[in-house]
């Protein structure tokens, strides 16, 4: 059911003047007057703000009142056995035996705060989260590092394994080669001396 109560022009009501509403901007979040709506549409920063009418508007939300229907009086007590804000008159009349009444201001208050501190938990939950995926990330790398230089070193003794292999083979080729020209050169000096000796003899 739509509220019939009165909406105030937010513009008027900030300058000390209680004037109805006849328009609602959703992006103010405020009812305008005819007076002040036309100077809403007018102004470049309002211009293209989406706006209703306000009898459109007071049926788009719920009825809200802080008086009984029945008594006429404020509501100033809350009934935890029906779950329902009550009057003097409503407790006395329809509530005598219920139990747990309490003040409805604490009862607002406690679930502002209790939606606070849900609102609190959810946000701490969502760091939390953050946080423990950001420590599994950074454990992953550290774990992908070590591997990248496991797999380095391995890479760099094998490396080094072949170096040697070549250096030695080269090695040996080298000083076969060497001994094979000083086997050589020994053999072609030792025939120039018999060679020399025999011609001394005759």
């Amino acid at each position: 059911m739509a509220s019939n109560k009165p909406i105030p022009c937010g513009p008027c009501q900030e300058g000390k003047v209680n004037t109805e509403a006849e328009i609602w901007c959703n992006n103010c979040d405020e009812g305008l007057c005819f007076t002040c709506s036309s100077h809403h549409k007018q102004s470049r920063g309002t211009r293209n703000h989406k706006t209703i009418d306000i009898k459109s508007y007071k049926q788009s939300i719920p009825a809200v009142t802080a008086e009984c229907d029945k008594h006429g009086q404020q509501f100033n007590l809350y009934c935890t056995s029906h779950l329902m804000p009550c009057c003097d008159e409503c407790i006395s009349t329809s509530h005598s035996k219920c139990t747990g009444i309490k003040s409805l201001a604490d009862v607002v208050e406690k679930t502002k705060i209790e939606k606070s501190t849900q609102s609190i938990e959810k946000q701490i939950d969502s760091i939390k989260h953050f946080l423990d995926n950001l420590i599994e990330n950074k454990s992953v790398n550290i774990s992908r590092g070590e591997q990248e230089i496991k797999n380095i070193k391995t890479l760099i003794v094998n490396i080094r394994e072949k170096i040697n292999n070549y250096l030695i083979n080269l090695e040996k080729k080298l000083c076969n080669e060497a001994d094979t020209i000083l086997n050589q050169e020994k053999s072609k000096s030792t025939d120039f001396m018999a060679e020399i000796n025999e011609k001394q003899k005759k």
